[in-house]
């Protein structure tokens, strides 16, 4: 007995800790609007309530803009929530949207119809007909997103029920309307409910459930009268399913400047660009987060995904300088199978120009009347790697004598050294025809780096 006793006690104990580490969700705010059914003007101090679920009803009046809120709903799983209006002399309405924990719900317009009749005395009542047309009112959003991504993926679709004058039918010639995904790409989407009752303005609310795929979706509302063998399907509503989690083949990371100018100052700046995409090549949902971390200066470290799947944060020039100016940053992210995906990019902390990383062949020249003489230079950073973008290096010559070549140069956004990025050349010609003396020269290169550090070499020699 005492053993039974003891295992009992073991498994109130981890049922105790399961029912602790139950997640809790803040409360969601609800909104949404009352209108007039017939001219769509908004309808003030109209009382909206929350019929269902139970444990969650209250109620509240739209204001004088027809907008009605509910605060601190506690919303603690994906749950049906039935919202229905009413205000003296009007009919009432009804809808019940899917809502989902951490997520504000947007109410489709509650429509609801002056009972008293209008200005000219017309009953409206009296004129209502049997159902004949079927028409789509409002639809929460086009787009919805792949399920368990954290994103919105339902939408809540409203149509109406007319009869042959095109008026919204009644009560009391009130219909079933069945709702059916006519195409879809085949990941579980669903529709809840399938079957809807019109209200007393002749509306059906129902939802759409993203599933696990990426494509478009066709739904038709249908009705079917066997009293007057009729069958009314509506047009198709169409909508996309998109935003999953994270893909390494759709993970991209690339750097603004490659060699920008972080060796020698502080706190220049150098935007990094993350592009977020899923399995279906689409961008992530919104708001997926990218963790960041760099082995020279500092980086902002993290960014959330735009509508585009793109995340941009600064790195910062400062301690640590990478020894040999090459750092990396790296950018982190989860996929559907909560495996890390890491893409990282390369960039140069540029230092500053010196007159010894300035170097030139030959040291000296001697040209002769009309005679040329031509020159290979390099120019680096202190490390001996390309200086920063956009350094500027110039060769200056003497009067009467003409430079053709690599004179006037902005350094590329570039990584690595090379013709062009760290090697030049240059011709010097004699170009005065009136003497024929022999003068002694000098031709200057000069480099000024965007940040202001300069540096320059000459080298003299003789020209006739």
């Amino acid at each position: 007995m005492k053993q039974k006793g003891y295992y009992l006690s073991i498994l109130i104990f981890s049922f105790l800790i399961l029912l602790s580490c139950e997640k809790i969700y803040d409360p969601i705010e609800i909104r949404g609007s009352v209108v007039d059914l017939d001219t769509s003007q908004p309808v003030s101090q109209a009382m909206v309530s929350i019929t269902s679920p139970a444990d969650i009803a209250a109620q509240t009046f739209s204001n004088a803009a027809g907008e009605f809120f509910f605060s601190e709903v506690a919303v603690d799983s994906v749950i049906d929530i039935t919202f229905q209006v009413q205000k003296e002399g009007f009919s009432s309405d009804e809808v019940t949207i899917l809502a989902a924990p951490d997520r504000e719900l947007v109410v489709p317009a509650l429509k609801i119809r002056n009972l008293e009749g209008s200005d000219d005395g017309t009953d409206f009542e009296s004129q209502r007909g049997g159902a004949a047309f079927i028409e789509l009112v409002s639809l929460t959003s086009q787009s919805i997103r792949i399920t368990e991504t954290g994103g919105s993926v339902n939408s809540a679709f409203t149509f109406e029920v007319q009869d042959s004058t095109g008026r919204a039918i009644g009560p009391e010639n009130a219909v079933d309307v069945e709702f059916r995904i006519l195409e879809g790409p085949g990941g579980g989407e669903a529709i809840t409910p399938t079957v809807v009752r019109t209200n007393e303005v002749g509306r059906v609310t129902s939802n759409i459930f993203a599933g696990k795929v990426a494509g478009n979706l066709k739904i038709e509302a249908r009705i079917v009268r066997p009293d007057i063998n009729l069958t009314i399907v509506s047009s198709p509503i169409l909508l996309t399913i998109h935003g999953g989690f994270p893909n390494a083949d759709h993970f991209s990371i690339a750097v603004n400047v490659f060699n920008f100018e972080g060796w020698a100052i502080n706190g220049v700046r150098n935007t990094i660009t993350v592009i977020v995409g899923d399995k279906f090549s689409n961008p992530v949902k919104e708001n997926t987060p990218v963790y960041f971390n760099t082995t020279g200066g500092v980086i902002q470290g993290s960014g959330v995904t735009n509508s585009d799947g793109i995340v941009r944060v600064d790195l910062i020039s400062g301690n640590p300088r990478p020894p040999d100016g090459y750092a990396t940053i790296r950018a982190h992210t989860f996929d559907e199978n909560d495996i890390e995906l890491v893409n990282e990019a390369t960039v140069l902390f540029s230092g500053p120009p010196t007159t010894e990383n300035i170097t030139i062949t030959p040291t000296t020249f001697d040209i002769p009347p009309n005679g040329s003489e031509q020159f290979q230079f390099t120019v680096t950073d202190i490390n001996g790697n390309p200086l920063p973008f956009n350094t500027s290096v110039t060769v200056e010559a003497p009067d009467g004598m003409a430079i053709d070549g690599d004179t006037s140069i902005r350094i590329p956004n570039t990584l690595f050294g090379g013709p062009g990025v760290t090697e030049f050349s240059f011709t010097a010609r004699d170009s005065d025809d009136e003497s024929n003396e022999r003068q002694q020269v000098s031709i200057r290169i000069v480099v000024e780096t965007p940040g202001g550090f300069r540096a320059t070499r000459t080298i003299s020699g003789f020209k006739s």
